[in-house]
């Protein structure tokens, strides 16, 4: 009669393998508190945000350039831009458009003049008039307009506007917002034949 013989393990080899068990569920354990962390500091994040453009939205209105020359970042202030007067709200790329930005020289500015002529000058944040753009400037300038329309929120428009022509982009764009019950402008009356004719 052969009798069977059970292989047993040692005590060490126990340790070992209830070690390394408890090592692994230790490990993920860890990994899932810290995805938790991130996944709560993401969604707090989203949620502060939100409400700071909701405080921003109450700030939306049509206003003159020195009242736009407060909103330049600084002491915790909202980031505004003028471009062909009309005022967006940047607040959201501060690295571009904050008192320490490369761009950081637009904020509360009208950029008119300096985007066109990609200058950081200080005059020609100061000089809104571009009558003298050439082809290649007047180009340049609607792109960043471009660029601008499908980033940021229109606070509204410059009182003192002098740039003339609102872009056909920005036009168009409020009407197709408009047949979707969308409307960003807070222009008195929203659009009017003179904003039509790309009259201020």
């Amino acid at each position: 009669k052969i009798e069977a013989t059970s292989n047993k393990m040692d005590p060490v080899t126990w340790a070992l393998l209830a070690t390394a068990a408890l090592l692994v569920v230790y490990n993920w354990y860890k990994s899932y508190l810290q995805e938790k962390a991130e996944d709560e500091r993401i969604e707090m994040e989203i949620k502060r945000q939100t409400l700071r453009a909701e405080e921003r939205k109450k700030l939306y209105r049509d206003m003159s350039s020195k009242e736009l020359r407060q909103y330049n970042g600084e002491n915790d202030q909202p980031i505004f831009l003028a471009t062909r007067d009309i005022i967006f709200d940047v607040s959201t790329n501060p690295d571009s458009y904050g008192p320490d930005g490369g761009y950081g020289v637009f904020g509360g500015r009208d950029a008119s003049r300096g985007l066109g002529k990609m200058s950081l000058d200080d005059e020609d944040c100061d000089r809104r008039d571009i009558k003298d753009f050439n082809d290649y400037e007047t180009e340049t300038l609607d792109q960043w307009i471009r660029m601008f329309l499908h980033k940021y929120p229109i606070v509204g428009r410059l009182k003192d506007s002098v740039c003339g022509k609102v872009p056909d982009e920005w036009i168009e764009q409020m009407k197709e917002e408009k047949a979707r019950g969308i409307d960003r402008s807070i222009l008195p009356g929203g659009l009017g034949d003179d904003d039509e004719n790309g009259n201020n």
